[in-house]
């Protein structure tokens, strides 16, 4: 599934909110806005947020976690996983 399809989903409001990301994202302090793309926490500094989603339902996407991901693990922006060393 593709990031489009995903957002056309959630734009129809034929998304789910697991329990676990609800706690995790009141932890990590997100408001439940949904927004897919580049995040704000303080003004002017924009971070990507992680998103896991289950879509093997053919008209929902659920949300099951969320995270920011760690900088010492992410490329900028955070698309591809630095390679470990060895």
């Amino acid at each position: 599934m593709d990031i489009e399809t995903i957002r056309e989903r959630v734009r129809a409001g034929r998304y789910l909110i697991k329990r676990h990301a609800i706690e995790h994202a009141l932890k990590e302090g997100f408001d439940m806005q949904i927004n897919l793309g580049p995040t704000s926490l303080l003004a002017g500094r924009e971070i990507y947020l992680h998103v896991v989603c289950e879509y093997a339902d053919k008209a929902y996407i659920e949300f099951v976690t969320a995270y920011i991901p760690d900088e010492t693990e992410w490329e900028y922006p955070p698309y591809i996983r630095r390679k470990r060393r060895k």
